[in-house]
């Protein structure tokens, strides 16, 4: 029963992680996930739709299910961060396809409903805030965790125009979404794992009283 009781309280802590990872040659900087941040999950949210979308899709989830999960109306959600005439039950398919991406910019980009549980969030974080100017690469840039890579910087204007702390909240919001995306269950089954280690403590108690008198029975 003890083993058992552990088991559920560790599988009930969220994301974190810090700079104990490696990312490529580097230690990751400090990332811990808060998907119970509705504001920062919206913000992230926004990010993604404006600036990473339009390349790489979340093909296991659906607007509806994300607006509903993050308590936005379902008519500003597909007002404003449905841009292809998608119905809201769908999945969050682009309409980019595989030979285009590979003429265009030389390689599908992968889908990312599940970078976070594939990738640490705190690969994602530093990887997002580790771009520099490589004028030797395609796009200009390179990345300090991902060598040569293929990507541009699409939040590259955004990080000019923002101080350092700002930009860095940018890119926690985002990480901080995909966190969410890629298990959007994970809230309700943390609340719900609550409730089984209360109900197996009051249990276990009463369960000890009830012993206790039959033990004095049996003297």
């Amino acid at each position: 029963m003890k083993s058992f009781l552990i088991v559920l309280l560790f599988s009930s802590f969220s994301y974190s992680a810090g700079g104990d990872l490696n990312c490529g040659s580097i230690e990751c900087d400090d990332f811990s996930a808060n998907t119970y941040d509705l504001a920062s999950l919206q913000s992230g949210l926004t990010t993604y739709m404006n600036n990473c979308y339009g390349c790489h899709s979340l093909k296991y989830s659906r607007y509806n299910r994300i607006a509903k999960d993050l308590k936005i109306p379902l008519e500003i959600y597909q007002e404003n961060l449905i841009f292809d005439g998608s119905k809201p039950g769908e999945l969050m398919n682009i309409s980019l396809n595989e030979k285009d991406a590979i003429e265009w910019i030389g390689a599908k980009p992968p889908d990312l409903t599940l970078e976070a549980r594939i990738r640490k969030p705190a690969w994602i974080y530093t990887y997002l805030r580790k771009y520099y100017p490589d004028s030797s690469r395609p796009y200009g840039v390179n990345n300090e965790v991902y060598q040569n890579v293929s990507m541009p910087n699409v939040l590259e204007d955004m990080q000019a125009n923002l101080s350092v702390a700002e930009f860095d909240k940018v890119i926690y919001d985002l990480t901080n979404f995909l966190v969410y995306v890629a298990d959007p269950s994970a809230n309700t089954r943390k609340r719900i794992g609550v409730y089984v280690l209360l109900f197996l403590l009051l249990f276990t108690s009463f369960a000890y009283l009830t012993y206790r008198e039959f033990k004095k029975e049996l003297k």
